[in-house]
């Protein structure tokens, strides 16, 4: 059994390498969620060891440590990968939970309201404890539960209001949370000496490895699509400073006949006007008191609402209108 509890701890320690190289930008939840997996894991493969309760107990600890704060460290990087907006205090309000939570699992063998009595069972190659819970023992699994239903309400949420960036990722992220829950249902029911969870923190791990590359490349593809958008827009607007120029004259006809051009704004038939003038940006940015950056936009809607390319679309349509 210790090789097993030993095998999962090197998993461990290889995944988070990898995290390191794979995630650039060092995202803070998924980080802390891959430290507590291997602070779970090498408290499983030390309590394997054991050979004096004492011993034992801190090893217990350890594997607690990662246990506890694992929930509250899943959710907020769901929290996160579904763009849901929370308090800010509730990372502090949560943390706080943890450490009080902790502070009951780990009283073993010290004050008896976690575990009444605990001893030592070698089984299979490898050490466990046998307890008897004490009191407070069930505090322990409310808490585990006000997490899962935390994450599943999140999920669904995002889901309902489509924040998360696809089904797929959805997916990934169902998985990860059911497949930990029936875990967690089976270790309750069901009789066993080695613990599932340590291996179902190495499967979640590598989904959210996968999941996290899917998301780095749907944010690379936006990212680019942007910037080939925003060349775009400055190729029409150079196109700006070479179409031909319409008169007053036209202009006025041009607004009179073109009936899409009721559906501008004020401000918008105005920088109309001033395209078919022949004026540059910079130029109607200071007739009209604007910044750069808000004719450009204008210019932008104005396209989309004519259904035009560029300047010069506009103006070829403009004089078809004459």
């Amino acid at each position: 059994m210790s090789i097993f509890y030993g095998i999962a701890c090197l998993l461990s320690v290889i995944l988070l390498v990898v995290y390191f190289f794979v995630d650039k930008k060092r995202e803070k939840w998924l980080m802390l969620l891959f430290i507590s997996i291997l602070i779970c894991n090498t408290g499983y493969f030390m309590l394997s060891l054991s050979k004096t309760l004492t011993f034992a107990l801190i090893s217990n600890s350890i594997a607690y440590i990662g246990n506890v704060f694992l929930p509250f460290f899943m959710l907020m990087l769901i929290l996160d990968v579904c763009n849901v907006k929370h308090s800010k205090a509730l990372k502090y309000i949560l943390l706080s939970i943890g450490v009080v939570i902790l502070f009951i699992a780990t009283s073993g063998g010290y004050l008896p309201i976690y575990y009444k009595e605990v001893s030592l069972e070698i089984i299979e190659g490898g050490t466990r404890l046998i307890k008897e819970y004490g009191i407070l023992h069930n505090l322990y699994f409310i808490y585990l539960f006000g997490y899962m239903a935390s994450m599943v309400s999140v999920l669904i949420y995002s889901m309902a209001k489509k924040k998360l960036t696809s089904k797929m990722h959805a997916s990934f992220l169902c998985v990860i949370v059911f497949g930990n829950i029936l875990v967690w249902l089976i270790e309750q029911f069901i009789e066993h000496n080695f613990e599932f969870l340590c291996v179902s923190y190495i499967l979640n791990e590598c989904l959210l490895l996968f999941l996290y590359g899917m998301l780095r490349e749907y944010e690379y593809i936006k990212t680019k699509n942007m910037k080939e958008n925003v060349v775009s827009v400055e190729v029409d607007m150079k196109v700006l400073e070479t179409q031909e120029k319409l008169t007053e004259e036209q202009v006025a006809i041009v607004f009179t006949k073109w009936k899409k051009v009721e559906e501008l704004t004020k401000r918008e038939k105005e920088i109309v006007k001033h395209l078919l003038l022949g004026d540059k940006r910079k130029d109607i940015a200071q007739k009209l008191f604007l910044s750069d950056s808000a004719v450009r936009n204008h210019i932008t809607r104005i396209f989309k609402k004519l259904e035009v390319e560029n300047t010069n679309d506009l103006c070829k349509k403009a004089k078809k209108k004459i």
